[in-house]
């Protein structure tokens, strides 16, 4: 399963700790980190993870409390990934 997480900051500038913590927090349920990309510097990143399927409402409930904490929005967005030999 593939995850997108998209991070968007709610002040002016996005903390930058916080991409570190929703990498470790996904980790903790099977998510690897693949690529990163920065939509907007400073403000806005967009992080794709590969792992085991995982319902979205879980991610959310998951990373809610991060969010929260670091005044920051996410958006998650999940598809099957295939892989070839």
């Amino acid at each position: 399963m593939l995850v997108i997480v998209n991070l968007s900051a709610k002040g002016s500038t996005f903390p930058m700790q916080a991409l570190q913590q929703v990498d470790l927090t996904l980790e903790a349920v099977g998510l690897k980190k693949q690529v990163r990309s920065v939509l907007v510097p400073g403000k806005q990143f967009s992080t794709t993870y590969e792992g085991p399927a995982v319902e979205k409402n879980r991610l959310e409930d998951t990373l809610k409390p991060l969010a929260e904490r670091n005044q920051i929005m996410i958006s998650i967005e999940t598809e099957e990934s295939v892989s070839f030999p």
